[in-house]
């Protein structure tokens, strides 16, 4: 709710909406990167950069700012399909995914998935557009109508309305997962093992210009005449980086990320084919992401399947498919840096299709092309390592999850308050791992992740002890022998008295509780509270007094 009232306060005290009138489509040269990631960002909306050719886009007051500027200029008419753009007014008539949705069969077609599936598919209005169309998102998974300890994702597209080969794409991805679940084994696991969200469209204002009936109409910006990847908080340039209010679209998915827990995203786009990795708002050489390797290689993996499911050309763009997306050209105010400063989440940009509005007898190809993909960057999620963070009660808690000498500019993680679950994608090495939450001592673990491919789990059920009962406001205890295999001796300070000893195992279940008897040893016998005998493994054996604690670990060897 704070999250919420905080946005809508921040639309009322900014400034006015931008003029409203015609979207222009321009294109002309500009060779200097520090004109283009300066001066010419700032005033209009750049589209892409083809060697010195900047295609851009501007409402009527950021045409004239750019007209200001001096700029030779060649307009760039609507483009003409010269093929269909054939309309789907009948669910029945979708199903061979080679036609755009009307308006109204689009909201039927996503219920009817709920209503089809509804242990799999669960369907939400996130919130609406200016002009009253829906923003929705259809949630998969195994049990979906509640929220498991699993690694949530979400895809999101077409939030510049022409470019709709995404729209499609997300709806057939949708499709695709409900009815192979059960029968295609890759799926099934997917679906079991991790909560999956889609928007298939977040500004239907602007794909449905023209009316319910055609996208033949579709512009870029929404119904304000606002580019809603310019609108979003910029970690370089701050909250309205374009000067206009935050738009009520992206309000709506502001308020909806910070409801989630999502660990990896991507939102997809049209006009050129390639994968934009973070970040938008700088360059590399002003900075990177901590994990710029990553990027590359889940960048790379999403254009090397797409270019293997596809013809010659295909996915290409830039280098071979991939770039930094400062280095291609400077964002401010994009869904991408957005997602990862703010929320934590690995997020990446699709370019999916050279033309935006793509021809409906070419949409059937185009999943062919970047079907594997698609479902290859959302496993993603699930590797790298992950675990569960909870107190010495058994409770989870929200925990940072920081990486020690790797870790900068919002790329630590968080344990979630439900689940005490975390989930870091990152690329293989051996990482000292640091988790810290307020009120309690943190702690440190070495974790290993072997490659590219692995999901490591071992050792990350990590049990934090309130900063009250674990400071060495005491003196250290001894412990020996360490390993033992029969008895340890625990050695406390002669001069405390009154000592309980507690033995936990890593997972943070108490075993055994020994009261001391003013000897300044206690003996554990590797026996637990109800006489049996401990699993051989690593405990946690805490000494407590009036005066403070400590805390050491024990390794029991039994023969």
């Amino acid at each position: 709710m704070k999250t919420i009232i905080t946005l809508i306060l921040s639309i009322a005290l900014c400034g006015s909406i931008a003029a409203q009138g015609e979207l222009y489509h321009f294109k002309f040269a500009e060779k200097s990167k520090q004109k283009i990631n300066g001066i010419l960002t700032q005033t209009i909306s750049i589209d892409k950069v083809v060697g010195d050719t900047i295609y851009a886009y501007a409402n009527t007051s950021e045409f004239e700012k750019f007209k200001a500027l001096g700029y030779s200029y060649q307009i760039i008419p609507r483009a003409i399909p010269t093929k269909a753009l054939t309309m789907a007014t009948t669910i029945e008539q979708m199903a061979n995914w080679d036609r755009y949705p009307t308006y109204e069969v689009y909201r039927a077609l996503l219920k009817k998935f709920e209503a089809d599936y509804p242990n799999l598919c669960k369907l939400d209005t996130i919130g609406t557009s200016i002009n009253g169309r829906k923003l929705y998102v259809v949630k998969i998974s195994g049990n979906v109508t509640s929220d498991e300890a699993e690694p949530e994702v979400f895809y999101t597209s077409t939030m510049h309305g022409d470019e709709t080969t995404g729209y499609i794409l997300m709806l057939r991805l949708i499709n695709h997962l409900l009815t192979e679940y059960g029968s295609n084994q890759r799926i099934t696991d997917m679906v079991n093992n991790m909560a999956i969200f889609i928007n298939p469209n977040s500004n239907p204002d602007g794909t449905y210009k023209s009316g319910n009936s055609t996208v033949s109409g579709a512009i870029r910006y929404n119904a304000n005449y606002v580019d809603l990847n310019r609108n979003f908080p910029d970690p370089r340039r701050g909250d309205h980086p374009d000067g206009n209010s935050w738009q009520p679209e992206n309000v709506a998915m502001m308020s909806y990320a910070a409801s989630r827990r999502f660990v990896l995203s991507a939102n997809f786009h049209g006009g050129i084919e390639l994968a934009n990795y973070p970040w938008d708002t700088w360059t590399s050489i002003s900075k990177t992401h901590a994990d710029n390797n990553w990027y590359i290689n889940v960048s790379r993996q999403y254009a090397t399947l797409a270019q293997t499911n596809s013809p010659s050309g295909y996915f290409t763009g830039e280098n071979n498919g991939i770039t930094n997306g400062g280095d291609w050209y400077v964002v401010a105010g994009g869904r991408q840096d957005y997602m990862n400063w703010w929320h934590h989440c690995r997020e990446v940009t699709f370019e999916i299709s050279d033309t935006k509005l793509l021809p409906t007898e070419q949409l059937p190809a185009l999943w062919n092309y970047n079907r594997d993909a698609l479902l290859t960057y959302l496993e993603r999620a699930l590797l790298g390592f992950n675990g569960t963070i909870k107190n010495s009660n058994g409770e989870p808690i929200r925990a940072k999850v920081f990486i020690e000498n790797h870790d900068r500019d919002s790329s630590h993680v968080y344990s979630n308050t439900q689940h005490g679950t975390f989930y870091r994608p990152i690329e293989p090495g051996t990482w000292r791992v640091t988790f810290t939450a307020p009120g309690y001592s943190p702690q440190t673990h070495t974790v290993v992740v072997d490659s590219w491919t692995s999901s490591t789990q071992v050792n990350l059920n990590v049990v934090m002890y309130p900063t009250g009962v674990t400071t060495n406001s005491m003196p250290n205890i001894n412990l020996w022998p360490n390993p033992f295999t029969n008895k340890v001796y625990i050695n406390i300070p002669n001069q405390l008295t009154n000592v309980r000893v507690s033995i936990y195992s890593l997972s943070g279940q108490l075993i055994k509780a020994i009261q001391g008897n003013g000897s300044g040893t206690i003996v554990w016998d590797g026996k637990t509270d109800n006489g049996q005998t401990a699993t051989p493994g690593v405990y946690i054996v805490k000494a407590t007094t009036s005066g403070g604690s400590a805390t050491a670990k024990v390794i029991f060897s039994p023969q």
